[in-house]
């Protein structure tokens, strides 16, 4: 068969099925998809969770109106030019809407690069303070770019932007693996319906597109899991069980996911000498995306005394010594300075938070001034509502835009008697204390994780109860964050605290003018005390390592308790003694862990057991990723386009083909079959048949010049008996079959004389 007959075959005419138009069409849809798939990352896991969703769609709307309308009026050049216009006026409508000056921004285009490329390595952009205008600024240029060039018929060139803004978003780990191959898949549609609507219907190109597509979904794949490098994820987690809260503040103190199940690690993680009981705080969080916590703004390197709160406080100093690795830096808040021989360099969130620029290591130890905030009940109450304006205009208030009219109904019955915030923050922690029970062994709800909470769930852990409250105060427009750490720990001298896995906690801090950030805590007293008490002293009796210190081992767990007082503030929270005491009763009650953390990659397992043992009958398929396997058979496809488009597929289906007859048929098809079999030695000793010959005329002319083994003939002759006459018996065509085994088994002994190369080219 001659290469070009084989061409004839490869290329399959559509245009009597289906028109051009219609691949057009298809092309368009194509070009949809893959805008649809950023912009489904603009909107919902932007705009959605800091407003402005109606602003985002009207600027594409008008992006796309203008494209159209634009398409056939303006060159190409001139229509990139505009886009380049368009992203330098949204680059600096988002500088000014962030309070930098647009002068000084071009003076420090260095530093403004440096930014772009930390979004590019995994920097979500939900930590910007503007995320929602730069949305408004990135959004426009590619959605007008892409569309007109694919109104021009341009649908390669097409691709380009859209690609670009989804793989940006990929890059900053907003686009999930969904929503990028559904880009991913656009962006292949737009391209192969946009070649066969060029080439009016022809698919011969079909295995270069099948290519590409490969090696976009397997690239699309492999850098969705780049921006997690940054995080290797949590150092605590414990052996054979589900990621913990507290793997969420040591891995990734800028965000922290809501999970569901969790479990608890009696390890000690280290000891605070200190003149009075803290929460040891690791982290704070302030914008909620409806099912975690992201920390806005940058980090600075620590060069000195931190602000200190705005009213009267008190100054407490502790030493923090470190029983095992971590990545965050413990302290009672709101720390004020920090010294340390063995840590050379520490960074400040925007949120006046300590975190260490690399891993702090076992015996790394430091000592922290930190402003204890003390405020009466009385005190609070009068505070006010005169926030200023880092409070007033910060995410301290921020809701996410979906929050339901149902949630803020309630909360507002629940503080309907309050008079001020301090009341309400009152009134929601007494409100959840009562009416939600205590439980580690929860399912995290879908969607907005407050709201469920609040108006679905019976009960929770700590991640919920903070979540709530916060989200509830800011409904009723009181300044809140999320805070995550530890709680006080084991006592075990008179100013020395033991604190474990079990003490990870999260709370609120409610802001107040003239006083500043007060810790509240709604997680009530539970069943949780004695499941720590009994997690500990099982892992005593079973001689777990790194449960206690020389200091704590010998302390009675009954007796642990006795001088904690654990939530510092709690006489802020209530006028009830008893209350009081309740809450001493549940201070490591805040020990739970948050199962779904914020890690990127895969190893996230929403806080379910992944214990596997030699019970596990899961097998190799139950390891692999959804990642793994689509790159796999991403890879699968490429190779046999590839194969198809070098030959070497054909080639070995071919070769296959000579040395196996396969399956008997009919006596017609069979010498038909050994024929083209036959027809392939040929083609390899001599030349292909050319498209102007016929069998006789191709046998004839390579005897003309070659002396053909006899049975070559033979089998022609059957051929021709079955395809003319139509009629051949079953020993003829056996007889055919057999002889091209011969033929092929003597690999190639065609000619009569071995001299003779009979090549004829």
């Amino acid at each position: 068969m001659s290469s070009q007959s084989k061409r004839r075959v490869a290329s399959v005419d559509l245009d009597g099925a289906v028109g051009p138009k219609t691949f057009r069409i298809l092309a368009l849809g194509g070009i949809g998809m893959l805008t649809a798939s950023y912009l489904r990352v603009l909107h919902q896991d932007i705009t959605s969770v800091v407003g402005g969703s109606g602003t985002l769609l009207a600027i594409i709307a008008a992006s796309m109106v203008a494209a159209t309308a634009l398409a056939y009026t303006i060159r190409p050049r001139t229509a990139v030019i505009a886009t380049l216009v368009a992203a330098v006026c949204g680059f600096a409508y988002y500088l000014s809407a962030a309070g930098i000056n647009l002068g000084i921004a071009i003076g420090a285009w260095d530093s403004l690069l440096s930014d772009a490329l930390t979004l590019a390595t995994g920097l979500s952009i939900l930590r910007m303070v503007e995320a929602g205008t730069w949305a408004f600024g990135f959004a426009p240029g590619p959605v007008f770019l892409s569309w007109y060039l694919a109104m021009r018929k341009r649908y390669v060139l097409s691709v380009v932007p859209g690609g670009f803004a989804l793989l940006f978003l990929v890059l900053t780990g907003n686009a999930g693996i969904a929503v990028t191959l559904f880009g991913t898949l656009g962006g292949i549609t737009a391209v192969a319906f946009g070649e066969l609507a060029r080439r009016d219907g022809s698919i011969a190109q079909a295995d270069v597109l099948a290519i590409a597509f490969a090696l976009m979904i397997a690239l699309s794949l492999s850098v969705t899991v780049v921006p997690g490098g940054q995080n290797s994820g949590p150092i605590f987690r414990d052996s054979g069980g589900p990621t913990t809260l507290e793997g969420t503040i040591d891995a990734s103190p800028s965000q922290s996911e809501i999970g569901g199940p969790v479990d608890l690690s009696p390890e000690v993680r280290f000891t605070a000498t200190a003149e009075e009981p803290a929460y040891w705080r690791t982290g704070v969080y302030d914008r909620f995306t409806g099912d975690g916590w992201v920390r806005t703004g940058e980090m600075s390197t620590y060069d000195g005394r931190l602000e200190s709160p705005p009213g009267e406080y008190e100054t407490v100093e502790q030493e923090i010594d470190l029983e095992t690795a971590i990545q965050t830096m413990p302290t009672a808040a709101q720390p004020l300075t920090v010294e340390s021989s063995s840590i050379s360099v520490a960074e400040v969130s925007d949120h006046g938070q300590l975190h260490p620029a690399e891993t702090l290591l076992a015996q790394d130890s430091y000592t922290v001034e930190s402003a204890v905030v003390d405020p009466g009940p009385n005190e609070l109450r009068a505070a006010g509502t005169n926030y200023p304006s880092e409070i007033r205009d910060s995410e301290y208030r921020q809701l996410p835009e979906g929050t339901s009219d149902e949630f803020e109904a309630e909360t507002a019955a629940i503080v309907e008697d309050a008079d001020s915030p301090y009341e309400k923050a009152s009134a929601i922690e007494s409100h959840l204390r009562s009416s939600k029970g205590y439980s580690l062994d929860v399912e995290k709800p879908s969607g907005n994780v407050a709201e469920n909470f609040l108006l679905e769930m019976d009960e929770g852990y700590c991640v919920y109860f903070a979540t709530a409250m916060t989200q509830m105060l800011r409904a009723e427009d009181v300044p809140a964050r999320y805070v995550a750490g530890y709680a006080t720990g084991q006592q075990v001298d008179d100013n020395e605290w033991v604190v474990r896995g079990l003490d990870s906690h999260a709370w609120v801090e409610v802001y107040f003018p003239g006083h500043g950030w007060v810790e509240f805590d709604p997680t009530p007293p539970s069943d949780r005390q004695g499941a720590n008490n009994d997690a500990l002293q099982d892992a005593r009796e079973q001689g777990q390592s790194g449960i206690d210190t020389d200091q704590s081992e010998d302390v009675p767990i009954e007796d642990e308790q006795a001088g904690e007082d654990t939530d510092p503030n709690t006489e802020n929270e209530s006028e009830d003694p008893n209350e009081n005491e309740s809450e001493a009763n549940e201070s490591n009650e805040g020990n739970e862990s948050n199962g779904n953390q914020s890690a990127p990659g895969p190893e996230n397992v929403d806080g379910v057991d992944t214990t596997t043992g030699p019970e596990d009958e899961g097998g190799i398929l139950s390891s692999l990723s959804f990642e793994n396997v689509v790159i796999g058979l991403s890879a699968l496809v490429a190779l046999v386009a590839g194969a198809h488009r070098s030959g070497v597929g054909s080639h070995v289906s071919r070769t296959a083909h000579l040395y196996w007859h396969g399956s008997r048929e009919t006596p017609t098809d069979d010498a038909v079959r050994a024929y083209r079999r036959l027809e392939i030695l040929l083609e390899r000793a001599y030349r292909p048949r050319r498209d102007s010959e016929s069998t006789r005329e191709y046998l004839a002319a390579l005897a003309s010049t070659n002396e053909l083994d006899p049975r070559v003939q033979r089998v022609g002759q059957a051929y021709e008996l079955a395809t003319y006459s139509g009629e051949i018996s079953r020993e003829r065509a056996d007889e055919a079959i057999e002889l091209v085994d011969e033929l092929a088994r003597e690999r190639v002994p065609v000619i009569g004389d071995s001299d003779k190369t009979g090549a004829d080219h």
